[in-house]
């Protein structure tokens, strides 16, 4: 099964009330374009995560904690546990941002107690991992992806609430990106990294985001990397323009060849009717009528008339083969028609799907049935 892509909107420590309510409309409006196609997770300041969920109640947009405490409720001034996110219906949480640890000293250990504070109470985590410049340089990339992710193995026993973000330290804030080819590597490692510590169905399944000065002229080669299944963004994810970032990450729809379709009566299976039909006659109009044209069109097991409104007759020239799709059989005076409406499409067919001939003797419209009230 394909991996449902993920974007992420890290807007670490800025904003204010006001940009956060545009913020919010901006991706509120724009959800319908990517609504069930692309998971999205915005991370907001601690005090304005209540009113950031409020804001984007009514999108598909979920909200998530930037950080989260590796200890229970408690004598723990400042920190706000797994389950106090889960009281609140905080749905998500960051664990492992470079930033925590490097400025703050959130080590391999203390990520991997988090991730099992956060797998008790149900919690989902973006995982992040990444190299240093200097470690890239040295070659070390895979070493140190492999050293932070064998430290969370262990506390890990719903991956379904676990996705990995790659985040390479000098790429983040710095306008330098890994290049598509340099981003697919470092994924599929990690990919195959997982596949050896727990399992294929596991690493097929986990998504692994990309993150590092992600814009929304760069994430479109990126995407089409098969082990880059989405991205965490930090800057960008703080202008409007971050829906362009999610909608470019909307799987493109797959192309179905139509078929020819037999009509041979009228029942309710006789809907979104598809066909590659040669046109052999000019088109009519039909007597009493403005805009509704008749065309005889077929292939070697028969013909039918299609029965088209407005100017789209104008496509039907004879000895052309048409497309059709999502026409429906309709009886009209007494005879089929297959109906060409607004919600059915009708274009010139590509060269390899010509028809050669047509058996007008087997005319499906030429024949009157009697409507009865059986």
């Amino acid at each position: 099964m394909p991996r449902r892509p993920f974007v992420g909107g890290n807007w670490k420590s800025n904003g204010s009330v006001e940009s956060a309510k545009t913020l919010c409309a901006a991706l509120s409006s724009g959800s319908v374009a990517y609504r069930n196609k692309v998971e999205v997770v915005i991370c907001p300041i601690a005090p304005h995560i209540n009113l950031v969920s409020k804001l984007l109640r009514k999108s598909p947009i979920k909200v998530a904690a930037q950080n989260v405490s590796a200890s229970a409720e408690g004598a723990f001034t400042g920190e706000i546990s797994p389950g106090q996110l889960k009281d609140s219906r905080i749905e998500w949480t960051l664990i492992g941002h470079s930033e925590r640890r490097s400025k703050f000293g959130e080590t391999d250990a203390i990520t991997a107690t988090k991730i099992e504070q956060c797998q008790k109470a149900s919690i989902s985590v973006i995982f992040c991992i990444g190299e240093l410049l200097e470690e890239r340089e040295a070659g070390k990339t895979d070493e140190v992806n492999k050293r932070q992710l064998d430290a969370v193995y262990s506390q890990i026993e719903d991956w379904k609430k676990i996705v990995i973000a790659y985040e390479p330290v000098w790429a983040i804030g710095t306008g330098k990106v890994a290049t598509p080819e340099q981003a697919q590597d470092a994924h599929a490692a990690i990919r195959k990294m997982i596949a050896s510590a727990v399992s294929e169905e596991v690493a097929n399944g986990v998504r692994i985001l990309y993150g590092g000065s992600v814009t929304p002229e760069n994430c479109k080669e990126l995407i089409t990397k098969p082990d880059i299944d989405g991205f965490l963004v930090g800057g960008a994810s703080l202008k409007p323009t971050f829906t362009d970032i999610i909608t470019a990450c909307v799987p493109p729809l797959v192309l179905q060849k139509p078929k020819f379709v037999k009509v041979d009566g009228i029942s309710p299976a006789a809907k979104g009717v598809n066909l590659f039909g040669k046109v052999v006659s000019a088109a009519t109009k039909v007597d009493a009528s403005d805009d509704l044209m008749e065309v005889l069109v077929g292939d070697e097991t028969g013909a039918v008339i299609l029965s088209i409104r407005g100017d789209r007759a104008k496509d039907c020239e004879v000895g052309m083969t048409v497309r059709v799709q999502n026409a429906h059989a309709a009886m009209i005076k007494g005879f089929i028609r297959l109906a060409v409406d607004k919600w059915s499409a009708l274009k010139p067919a590509d060269a390899e799907d010509t028809v050669a001939s047509v058996n007008e003797s087997k005319n499906i419209s030429a024949v009157e049935y009697e409507l009865t009230n059986n």
